[in-house]
């Protein structure tokens, strides 16, 4: 009789291990089950969010960033900006350091939470210790912002520096920056013409058209760089290919003031770095 009742706990637990879930596995197997329900038609918000959560805990960062997307877009839950940023800092925590500087553009900008000039420039700080180069490049505007509105006209120093940095790591938007300060002399930053055309020409050779707009100007004008009308033509040519109102000028200006020969000169040195480029 005892035998028969140990028989039937044994086969009661049997039946109750094989009822029960399987322990999670690792996160990418919940990763893959949370894409798979968000494919369905319509998706699985509840299910895909348990899934990712599950992924999470167990340390993925991609899966905390699409938690915080979730939150922020209100997909199967409302929208909390709040909870959006928690996940979001606990991705750009375990290493997805572009989350760092989306929490801090939230928290500077008050988008979806409420505004915090502290825990922003703590988010910058953290995305640019761990060598993100587009945060240096955005923290640098900000602080150039702060200029312009007379707020700590000493740290456009800072800015500079960041910049630099980004610009030798591959961001062009870096020399942007650079051009205004030597050129507008913003905060404390002194004007130094022949730094700002020589970071204008760094985004003008990238093809940025507001900065060919820029070194159109300076070679129309001799700032700079010695005046040199058909460079300038040039440049207000591609300048004004690319949408930016100065360039569109200066091309209408020159073509009106150079001759046929210098005309079209400019034109064919226009031509020629457009096809030069890679």
């Amino acid at each position: 009789m005892r035998l028969r009742s140990l028989t039937v706990c044994l086969l009661l637990l049997v039946g109750t291990a094989a009822a029960a879930p399987a322990m999670d596995g690792p996160p990418e197997a919940a990763e893959t089950r949370a894409h798979a329900l968000l494919s369905q038609d319509p998706p699985d918000w509840t299910g895909a969010r348990q899934a990712f959560r599950r992924a999470a805990e167990a340390g993925s960062a991609t899966a905390m960033t699409h938690l915080g997307w979730i939150h922020e877009q209100g997909h199967g839950v409302p929208r909390d900006g709040e909870r959006a940023a928690h996940w979001y800092s606990r991705a750009a925590m375990a290493g997805a350091d572009a989350f760092a500087l989306k929490v801090a553009w939230m928290y500077l900008a008050g988008d979806g939470v409420d505004r915090d000039r502290e825990r922003a420039e703590h988010w910058f700080g953290h995305a640019i210790d761990a060598q993100h180069t587009p945060a240096k490049t955005a923290w640098a505007s900000v602080l150039i912002s702060d200029a312009l509105g007379g707020r700590a006209p000493h740290r456009v120093f800072q800015a500079k520096g960041l910049l630099e940095e980004a610009l030798d790591e591959g961001q062009i938007m870096a020399a942007y920056f650079l051009t205004r300060l030597y050129m507008e002399g913003i905060g404390d930053h002194p004007v130094d013409d022949q730094e700002a055309a020589r970071y204008a020409r760094i985004g003008a050779d990238h093809g940025h058209g507001q900065m060919q707009g820029w070194l159109a100007f300076m070679y129309q004008q001799g700032q700079g760089v010695d005046a040199d009308p058909v460079l300038a033509a040039k440049w207000a040519n591609l300048a004004a290919a690319e949408g930016d109102p100065l360039g569109e000028q200066l091309r209408r200006r020159l073509d009106e003031n150079l001759d046929d020969e210098d005309r079209a000169a400019a034109r064919r040195l226009a031509v020629e770095w457009a096809l030069g480029r890679p």
